[in-house]
């Protein structure tokens, strides 16, 4: 009866994970390119799958099936998901090592199944070499996925498994205890395979939620990203003003904002058609970045019409720095695209008063008077050039 038990938790425990990697495979197609990984996931819970199945029909199928292919199927899972969490994390998946550790499982299983049997040979052979990829895909997956709290779910169970396999391999040390196989019904046995069985439930549905958080967080990133130029977009803009006002309120409280304006914008996509009024709308959060110091924040505030935010600058720095850009602008030298200039207003406050509403409203002046102004020209606010020049006089 205990051996049906195990034999029947084996065969349970094959269901579901096949079912979820199904799912998961079926999403993988929704998934925009750079989220890789996913696929090999879904692939090695079917291979898990089919390797439980496998292993439990041992004594009823032939040894080369039941030993050989279930364990090589098994490790041939763990091991394509270890690939799947380095590709998924940007990493260079370990394929020779895991084609190496499946040929010294197939030869050794092979060696001790029918030139020297030995169960407990067999065992260990197997598990040194799972305990290894358990360990290896823990560190993976608790070391790159730390800020993601399923990743570390499934970097926990692995870690428990790996601790649960060595322990295993204890046991298998003694013939005694390892004499009855897979379907032994000592402790360790039993505690191994529930283990085991739980695991691969949890794994799969863990990695399917890392992979599903993932997508939430590129989805929130497109929505915060213009998608011509790469930039932030007015929400994400807004919504970076606060981190900006604190950061200003370590440098002496000044946030200032430059207000950004392409010149005759129009006019380029009127007589060279809005394909090179997108490579100049690019062209230009390309050089207007580049000049920018690290610490500014860039948006496309809408159109032709972009936005910096730079916390700790001054009026007359920041002053500054947007004829820096402006002069970037004005000296292209890319003979694809046509010269082209813009108009900067610029706004700069202090402290409580340095609200994005106020900064734009007083920017946006500034910009009116640069471009009504003669355009290609930079323009303080109207009420902060008259501080200003009050207190060069003073």
């Amino acid at each position: 009866m205990p051996a049906f038990d195990l034999r029947t938790i084996l065969l349970m425990s094959a269901v579901m994970p096949g079912l979820v990697a199904l799912v998961m495979s079926s999403m993988r197609r929704n998934f925009p390119r750079n989220i890789r990984g996913v696929g090999l996931w879904a692939l090695g819970a079917l291979l898990e799958s089919l390797a439980v199945i496998v292993l439990s029909l041992r004594g009823s199928v032939p040894d080369w099936l039941s030993i050989i292919a279930g364990n090589v199927f098994l490790i041939g899972g763990i091991g394509i998901w270890l690939a799947g969490s380095q590709r998924f994390y940007g990493l260079r998946p370990s394929w020779r090592l895991i084609a190496l550790l499946l040929v010294i499982d197939a030869s050794g299983l092979a060696i001790m199944t029918w030139i020297y049997p030995t169960g407990a040979g067999r065992s260990l052979c197997s598990n040194v070499i799972l305990a290894y990829l358990y360990g290896r895909h823990a560190h993976v997956m608790l070391g790159f996925g730390r800020k993601d709290k399923h990743a570390l779910f499934v970097g926990a169970m692995f870690l428990i498994q790996t601790i649960v396999t060595v322990m295993r391999i204890w046991t298998s040390l003694q013939a005694s205890k390892s004499a009855g196989g897979l379907l032994a019904t000592d402790l360790m046995q039993k505690i191994y395979l529930g283990c085991g069985a739980f695991m691969g439930l949890a794994v799969t549905v863990g990695f399917m939620l890392v992979a599903m958080n993932r997508l939430r967080i590129e989805f929130e990133k497109q929505s915060l990203v213009d998608p011509l130029t790469g930039l932030l977009n007015r929400r994400a803009f807004v919504r970076e003003h606060a981190d900006a006002l604190q950061i200003a309120s370590r440098k002496g409280g000044f946030l200032s904002l430059l207000l950004i304006d392409i010149d005759h914008f129009k006019h380029v996509n009127d007589t060279y058609g809005h394909s090179i009024g997108d490579d100049v709308l690019v062209d230009f959060a390309t050089r207007a970045a580049a000049v920018l110091p690290h610490g500014a924040q860039l948006a496309r505030w809408g159109g032709e019409e972009f936005a910096a935010l730079l916390p700790g600058y001054v009026l007359h720095d920041a002053l500054v720095l947007a004829d820096s850009v402006r002069l970037q602008v004005s000296s292209q030298t890319n003979t694809e695209l046509p010269d082209y200039t813009c108009s900067i207003g610029v706004a700069s406050l202090q402290g409580e008063a340095a609200s994005i509403k106020e900064l734009v409203r007083r920017a946006d002046g500034a910009l009116y008077r640069a471009k009504h102004g003669g355009r290609n020209r930079v323009s303080p606010a109207e009420e902060m050039a008259i501080a200003s020049a009050v207190a060069s006089f003073s």
